[in-house]
């Protein structure tokens, strides 16, 4: 799609003008093809077939350049001259993709100036999603090492510690006493990694918001700027009333596209967190069929387990032992450190970001015209007198 010319750029009607006739044989007929448009080799574009090729830089938001303001038209044609695909993901039969992956689309077809933020967004998200399988599968292999420390205690524990103590009965003791000092060995090791997790997702957390702190207070200033600026161009366009006129349009739709912009950005938080949340819901459920089914396998296999070369009832006491610190191992493995959603939550501190609804850009857009509309009464009684 081609550049549309700035209202500036266009000719203005000359009064009076009487239009010529066309030269024999260049009249107005309904049957005569429409000659094919003719490129400028030279003229430089903003935009491409895949949209906007270049980012906005700072200084072209307020300037007069301009090649600067079509190219930042450019981007606000993005947002609101652009039609909603009605049939999305229609161009084939198969499965549809999940809606965040057209929601995604949709804020990227309007908005690509903001691609680097959320693209740290969603890294962000991502990064969640690949601890938090991490330490799910941590902790299944965690519970399972217990287990199975369990069962090697359970047979061959008196037979080692009989060797070093003397007795059958001594071996016995330190094998159930080794037992217990396992399962604190994995209360301790989980503790510990669950502290390295915790603090790696706040970290990220805290990064990310003061992050998007720093780019919703660039887009505050921006839009308090452009709403300033409309009525400080009086001075520059004060025998210019067209001129005057298409500054302050363009201002006005650079400020409500600096609302949706910060709108938007807070929308595709929220549609990552909502991945997040929801990914750490599935993953509980995952954690709820394979913590049981780790015990139970184990379970199983112990039951099966013959009796060692000693006496019966001791290994079935050690035995009992272990299926009950099995059964205490597993219960922690779930419900014992969690992901500290709430962690992430608090780390991100919201409320100390610059939100959408803090700018009220209907009343913004609003009482500029209210006030322009209350001037123009004022200089039409000052031009006729009726101060």
């Amino acid at each position: 799609m081609e550049p549309m010319a700035h209202p500036l750029h266009q000719p203005a009607p000359v009064m009076g003008a009487v239009a010529t006739p066309p030269p024999p044989g260049a009249a107005d007929r309904p049957d005569r093809d429409a000659p094919a448009p003719v490129r400028d080799p030279d003229a430089r574009h903003t935009r491409s077939r895949d949209g906007i090729d270049r980012p906005i830089q700072e200084s072209e938001y307020f300037s007069n350049d301009p090649e600067a303001i079509q190219h930042i038209s450019d981007h606000i044609d993005e947002y609101f001259n652009q039609p909603l695909d009605i049939f999305p993901f229609w161009e084939s039969d198969g499965k549809p993709d999940r809606f965040h992956v057209l929601f995604h689309r949709q804020i990227q077809e309007r908005f690509p100036v903001e691609s680097d933020m959320r693209g740290r967004i969603h890294r962000y998200g991502r990064s969640v999603f690949r601890r938090l399988c991490t330490h799910v599968a941590i902790k299944r292999m965690n519970q399972a090492l217990a287990l199975i420390a369990f069962t090697l205690l359970a047979t061959l524990g008196p037979t080692w510690f009989t060797d070093w103590t003397g007795t059958t009965t001594a071996g016995v003791a330190m094998a159930a006493i080794a037992m217990v000092l396992t399962v604190a060995l994995y209360w301790g090791l989980n503790a510990i990694l669950f502290t390295q997790y915790r603090f790696r997702l706040e970290n990220d957390s805290y990064e990310l918001s003061r992050e998007i702190v720093q780019r919703t207070r660039e887009l505050q200033n921006l839009f308090t700027n452009a709403r300033a600026v409309a009525d400080q161009a009086e001075t520059q366009f004060q025998t210019d009333g067209k001129g005057w006129g298409q500054r302050a349009m363009y201002l006005t739709r650079l400020t409500m596209w600096l609302g949706a912009r910060m709108e938007y950005l807070e929308k595709f938080v929220q549609m990552e967190l909502w991945r997040v949340r929801r990914e750490r819901y599935w993953m509980r459920w995952f954690s709820r069929f394979m913590t049981p089914l780790v015990f139970l396998l184990w379970l199983w296999l112990a039951v099966l387990e013959p009796v060692p070369g000693v006496n019966e009832m001791e290994f079935r006491i050690l035995q009992g032992l272990a299926i009950v610190l099995g059964a205490g191992v597993s219960w922690m493995s779930y419900f014992l450190w969690q992901t500290p959603v709430g962690a992430i939550q608090d780390k991100l501190g919201i409320e100390g970001w610059v939100r959408y609804a803090s700018l009220d850009v209907d009343n913004a857009v609003a009482d500029q015209v209210r006030r322009d509309k209350e001037r123009l009464v004022e200089y039409r009684n000052l031009t006729r007198g009726r101060v």
